[in-house]
């Protein structure tokens, strides 16, 4: 006997450009078992080629939204749809190009399912009235994804409906935690890329008090350039005075990558705008040690002693956590513990890929009802 499966559209951002959003995205379209639960279609969304590109207002982006817009109008026509899956950007072209998709799947008395990957709509809503209106008549009749409880609160005055929770989850390559939580001198990762708003050059700064304070450890850090070049890093190294300690290298992938958590003894992410964090996971899943910012979902993956939560985004603040725990290293054993062990009950690919199905087939484990 045939069963007849739900069909689901997708119209979600696919890499490139890299982004935190386009990873989760494609492990969506490439999720066998989201893929035998449900007939589903997929449209990329996205109109930017690299991360530079995504903010900036270029011509040939309204032409790309224009075809996005009637390749879904086609899709629609085609199939009735239980859900239509939209992964929606709170601010600039961006929301209005997605906006404009949820409005389609409205028009034809469709479902739009909306994943919130980042925040910004609360901000939004506050400019002025006619943003908070236009966002009250986006989300009304619609569902909710979001990646943690904490991240509900910026929706709260333009949403009434239901919110499921969808942490973020990443494949598993590391299955027993080896962290070295010895280590002379100790090291220090920073792997992302290289971009102000990350914290990398508050995280200079820290080194350099940690330096200045006597304290032996080597900085390493790894990724891609983008507004701060490795240039720029080595000249503020030279600058410091931190040569012997510090150690600049280009993006790592696949093996490489894993090497550099491996070998790490404390992670960080002084971020002021990353809403989850995907490299947390990937460093928990190694068992490193992890600092980082109180913004986003973040307290909720590093909470309960799986990580240093800085309350304030300042090289003073974040030299103290470092040398906290350079100084203790069986409070890094425990939080190399605890973190992995979370990592494997809460934030695989598999445990994500699971609850997406529970929640397209209406059946969340975590909901938030208004």
């Amino acid at each position: 006997m045939n069963v007849v499966k739900k069909k689901i559209l997708f119209v979600m951002q696919l890499p490139p450009p890299i982004h935190g959003a386009s990873v989760m995205n494609q492990l969506i379209k490439d999720s066998g078992l989201i893929n035998e639960s449900f007939d589903c279609d997929y449209i990329n969304l996205a109109t930017a080629k690299d991360i530079e590109d995504l903010q900036k207002n270029r011509f040939n982006k309204y032409f790309l939204t224009l075809h996005i817009v009637f390749k879904t109008l086609g899709k629609i026509l085609s199939k009735r749809y239980a859900y239509v899956y939209i992964t929606l950007f709170p601010y600039g072209l961006a929301f209005i190009k997605d906006s404009i998709i949820v409005l389609l799947a409205k028009a034809f008395r469709l479902k739009p399912l909306l994943h919130l990957h980042t925040y910004g709509f609360k901000t939004g809503s506050e400019r002025s009235s006619f943003w908070k209106r236009y966002y009250r008549f986006i989300f009304r009749n619609t569902e909710v994804l979001c990646l943690s409880n904490l991240l509900s609160e910026d929706i709260e005055f333009i949403y009434n409906g239901k919110i499921y929770i969808l942490p973020n989850g990443i494949p598993q390559v590391n299955f027993e935690n080896n962290y070295k939580n010895t280590g002379d001198p100790i090291t220090v990762l920073f792997l992302s890329n290289l971009i102000a708003g990350k914290g990398i050059l508050i995280a200079m700064d820290a080194i350099e008090i940690i330096h200045k304070k006597g304290h032996k450890f080597q900085f390493r850090v790894v990724g891609s350039e983008r507004d701060v070049t490795h240039e720029m890093l080595r000249a503020l190294a030279k600058e410091k005075g931190l040569q012997d300690c510090v150690v600049i290298e280009g993006p790592k992938y696949g093996n490489e990558k894993h090497t550099e958590f491996r070998n790490a003894g404390i992670f960080l992410l002084p971020s002021n705008y990353d809403t989850f964090g995907l490299v947390l996971l990937e460093a928990m899943q190694f068992g490193v040690p992890c600092i980082s910012t109180n913004i986003g979902a973040i307290p909720e993956v590093l909470g309960e002693g799986r990580g240093v939560i800085i309350p304030d985004i300042s090289a003073e603040e974040l030299a103290k956590a470092i040398i906290f725990l350079i100084e203790h290293p069986e409070e890094r054993k425990r939080m190399s513990d605890r973190s992995f062990e979370y990592f494997q009950s809460h934030y695989t690919v598999q445990h994500f890929e699971a609850e997406m199905v529970n929640i397209l087939n209406n059946q969340p484990s975590r909901i938030i009802e208004k």
